[in-house]
């Protein structure tokens, strides 16, 4: 076997994690992986179909990529089974272990139920272990460098530096920025410093970020996270009441670019571009529904029918379930 047996990923992001299984994957040198994606927190993290695919060879295999997000939730019963059931695995079977806690300092936050197994102190000695703690402004240079390798994009003199200064240190948000600067970029894929002007600003990045993650496939940990960080905020500086307005005036924004009024819409071309593609996806019913849900949200906050954190939850939820139809979104 050309490839490590298993892996570790001990990191918090969930795009740095989605990033390096792709790497890892496509450097294994197949390129016909079957992503199987399990959660350590899920009810059920681990079930029949798990053990059938790490355990029982096929005749005929179609190589599976195993994936165990959260693992770090895992209970020590399953790491017993895993201990043993790592041993005998084939080159079509591929387990990749997510650990996703926090990190507090340096060290990385690994299970006591998991340190003292075989299986990872066996990956510690073969180097099977990722570890970072996300990104920071050092190493979002070499995100940056990779996302622009990996998009034939070029940078004009400085414009890498300022972007390193202006993005959000979160994969998941980052990517969203760079995905409007792609569309910038144009077909001569160069960024230049006036480009760096189109990602959203620190205060407007609450909501900006917010309506874009709400459309992007495996972006909800990072909407729901933003979400309960907001219910710990003091009351003067919750979201609710300018969420509500500033999803009144997106879905005016909306109607208008679906009605031909694109010429009246006050924003960058890029942004125009990006914002025209969601208002199709959501034809005319859609944009109303968003309408409704915030003035639901708003008529239940003031009338004292539910509590504000009830109703923000609500709201998301609602939002999720509109950008993303059911059967489309995934955690992964």
């Amino acid at each position: 076997m050309n490839r490590p047996r298993y892996l570790f990923f001990v990191c918090p992001d969930p795009e740095l994690i989605r990033l390096h299984t792709d790497e890892q994957l496509k450097a294994s040198g197949r390129s016909d992986w079957e992503h199987k994606t399990f959660w350590g927190d899920d009810d059920d993290p681990l079930p029949a179909g798990y053990w059938t695919d790490l355990t029982i060879k096929s005749l005929f295999p179609q190589p599976k990529a195993l994936i165990v997000r959260r693992a770090h939730s895992l209970k020590a019963e399953y790491w017993d089974k895993l201990d043993a059931g790592v041993k005998g695995i084939g080159s079509d079977v591929f387990p990749i272990f997510c650990l996703e806690g926090q990190w507090k300092g340096k060290k990385a936050p690994v299970p006591a139920t998991l340190s003292r197994r075989n299986l990872f102190k066996k990956a510690q000695q073969e180097g099977w272990i990722w570890e970072s703690p996300g990104l920071d402004r050092r190493t979002l240079g070499e995100f940056v460098r990779n996302w622009g390798a990996t998009n034939a994009i070029t940078f004009e003199r400085g414009v890498e530096q300022a972007l390193t200064q202006a993005l959000p240190v979160d994969a998941v948000a980052a990517k969203l920025e760079l995905e409007k600067l792609d569309l910038a970029a144009g077909e001569q894929r160069i960024l230049r410093r006036d480009h760096v002007d189109l990602v959203a600003q620190v205060g407007e990045m609450e909501f900006f970020e917010l309506m874009d993650a709400l459309g992007k496939r495996g972006a909800e940990a990072s909407v729901w996270k933003r979400v309960i960080n907001d219910h710990f905020k003091a009351a003067k500086d919750q979201m609710l009441f300018n969420l509500i307005g500033f999803l009144a005036s997106q879905a005016r924004m909306y109607w208008m670019l679906i009605s031909g009024e694109e010429t009246k819409v006050k924003a960058h071309p890029y942004v125009k571009k990006l914002k025209t593609g969601v208002a199709q996806r959501l034809g005319r019913n859609g944009i109303a529904h968003m309408l409704d849900l915030a003035l639901e949200a708003e008529m239940s906050i003031k009338t004292g029918e539910r509590k504000y954190e009830e109703v923000l939850d609500i709201l998301i939820a609602g939002l999720i379930d509109l950008f993303q139809p059911r059967g489309q979104a995934t955690r992964f």
